[in-house]
């Protein structure tokens, strides 16, 4: 998917605001952004975006995972993981893809299987 088309996506999708608190089982199947706090478990069947004011204490199962926020869990993204500049994720990546560009904090191992 490229930068333009995943742009799109978040364009459209379903946002829990800044202000938002959720704790529990989340599933979603389009594209997602959380921008508050969660915890509990997030199974997705589309792309996720935590943002950078989001704080995240769950694993999470997903197709494509973009991070700008603070994650501890564990992350299971069937296509790919991206950490970008000022993200933390503290917890062990699988996925068959990974970026994490210059500023990130990832703490865990990754496990980067086709």
């Amino acid at each position: 998917m490229t930068a333009k088309e995943n742009r799109k996506k978040i364009a459209e999708a379903t946002v829990f605001q800044a202000t938002s608190t959720f704790r529990g089982i989340l599933h979603y199947s389009r594209p997602l952004r959380i921008l508050g706090k969660f915890q509990g478990e997030i199974f997705g069947k589309d792309l996720l975006e935590i943002g950078q004011s989001a704080r995240v204490e769950a694993n999470i199962e997903t197709t494509h995972l973009i991070v700008y926020g603070h994650i501890t869990g564990n992350v299971h993204a069937t296509e790919k993981v991206e950490l970008k500049k000022g993200a933390t994720l503290i917890g062990n990546i699988k996925a068959p893809q990974l970026e994490i560009e210059d500023g990130v904090v990832f703490e865990g191992m990754c496990e980067m299987k086709v």
